[in-house]
């Protein structure tokens, strides 16, 4: 029984770590739809993430912005084919940040569908 709990205990400490974070962004998410303000930055960078193989790298972006604080800050999200294909390196993408956590931001077509959920769940 004890060599079980040992062989596993990894596996079970990294599911634990993976549903925490994915708790804290989705409750990052409410926040931001709730309290967050627009604000335009810039498209930094363009990447995929990944193996290599076909259809089986994601595309990020990594994005600036400053905040109400005076502060840039930088983040990076992972965006559909689609919106990739939109961004330039360079050029300019909404987003949506917390003016109380200035650090804390999301492109605003996310938090548009965060706010959507919201709507739905409420009404």
């Amino acid at each position: 029984m004890g060599f079980l709990l040992y062989a596993f205990l990894p596996v079970i400490i990294i599911t634990l770590a993976i549903v925490g974070a994915l708790v804290w962004r989705g409750m990052q998410f409410g926040e931001l739809a709730r309290h967050g303000l627009p604000v335009t930055g810039i498209v930094v960078r363009k990447f995929r993430t990944g193996t290599g193989k076909a259809g089986s790298m994601g595309r990020r972006i990594a994005f600036s912005y400053v905040g109400a604080d005076g502060v840039e800050h930088r983040r990076a999200a992972t965006v559909a084919s689609s919106k990739w294909a939109e961004l330039e390196e360079g050029g300019p993408i909404q987003l949506v940040y917390l003016p109380a956590k200035p650090g804390v931001s999301a492109p605003a077509w996310l938090v548009e569908d965060a706010r959507k959920a919201l709507r739905k769940a409420t009404s």
